[in-house]
This record gives C-alpha cells, structure tokens and sequence, in this order.
C-alpha cells in the first residue's frame, strides 16, 4: 500500500465515522432511523471494518500503544451506543397485534434524558477518536515516500 492510499483510507474511515456518529444523533434527535443503519459491533461499522482490516496497517507505522488508543476509543464508542439502542430498540415481547402493527416502543421524558446524557459522552468519545486519527494522518504525512516504504 502506498503512502496515500493510506492516507485516503485513514480520511474515509474518518467519514465513515463522523457518518455514524450523525446516525446515533438522528436517532436521538427523534428522526426516522432503522437499527441497522447504526451498527452496533465494532466489527460491523464502516469504520471498524476499516480498522480492522486494512487499518492494521497503523502497527507498522506507529506504536502499538498508539493504535490501541485508537481501538479503545472505538469499542468505548460502542458500548456508549449499545446504551442509546437499549432505550429506542429494546428487546421485548410483544404482542402479535402490536408486531403487525409495527408499534415502536413509547420514548419517555427519562429515556430521553439518559438518551441524551449518553449522546454526549459518545460524542465526547468521538472527538477523541477523531484527534487520535488526526494525529495518526499528521505524524503519517511527516514520513517521507522512502522512509514509509521501509517501515511496512
């Protein structure tokens, strides 16, 4: 992989991200958002799918305390989140009538608070997942094409 690919890669996971991100506030916010478009396992998100895969490339080009900072910050992303899913997509028995009639579960004024207590620790989380990603790309563009070459 050249230098600006992973660069590129870097500033799509970034998208990737910020997309999520503005899907978990929506739904907070009270808009129309299925669960599936807010995946829940760091796996299964763009931006994990990036990590994981291709975005390993980070080890050898930086340390790997550095990119586990990265990793931490995107599981803590999630775990926030699977709170904010609890409160709009619970598991619950109900009824076939209701199952039909594709009711969703009533939002009250607590769940909405604790919605939005848990929406802004997310979005703490991920401005600090995107400052450690900002680093990364800021160190990434200071190492010359050969030095890169060599380090991967």
């Amino acid at each position: 992989m050249e230098k600006s690919e992973v660069l590129t890669s870097i500033r799509a996971a970034r998208r990737a991200h910020i997309i999520w991100v503005d899907s978990a506030k929506a739904l907070v916010n009270g808009l129309e958002v299925k669960k599936e478009q807010i995946p829940i396992a760091v796996t299964e998100c763009d931006f994990g799918k990036w990590f994981y895969c291709d975005g390993q490339i980070l080890l050898s080009l930086f340390s790997e305390h550095a990119v586990k900072k990265l990793d931490n910050k995107h599981k803590e992303l999630h775990d926030t989140y699977m709170k904010i899913f609890k409160i709009y997509f619970p598991v619950q028995k109900r009824s076939l009538l209701a199952k039909l009639l594709k009711r969703k579960k009533k939002i009250t004024a607590n769940d909405e608070y604790n919605a939005l207590v848990y929406l802004a620790d997310l979005e703490k989380t991920s401005d600090e997942l995107i400052s450690y990603l900002n680093i990364i790309e800021k160190k990434l563009n200071t190492i010359s094409e050969e030095r890169f070459r060599t380090l991967h």
